[in-house]
């Protein structure tokens, strides 16, 4: 379990060890919406599985925080505490 306000802080860390195929769970205390972070070569892929079910690809690291930072208040809006899985 992370802070929910240590989300984008933590996942800067994490973007720069991960290794090709590696990926990234957050998921709500009730695991009813989660955002998958995926790296895919040079490029990360976010899937996004809650209040809506999108997927955006191709991303940098600069456009996977940009983007993680608008998806935080949507789907963990009220969340505290969030479930980490790698």
């Amino acid at each position: 379990m992370i802070d929910n306000k240590n989300l984008l802080k933590l996942l800067r860390t994490e973007l720069q060890k991960m290794n090709n195929g590696d990926k990234i769970r957050f998921l709500t205390y009730k695991k009813d919406r989660s955002i998958l972070v995926e790296k895919d070569g040079d490029t990360f892929t976010i899937i996004e599985n809650g209040y809506r079910q999108m997927v955006w690809e191709n991303l940098t690291k600069a456009e996977v925080l940009k983007r993680m930072k608008k998806l935080q208040k949507i789907e963990f809006p009220r969340s505290n505490k969030l479930y980490l899985s790698k």
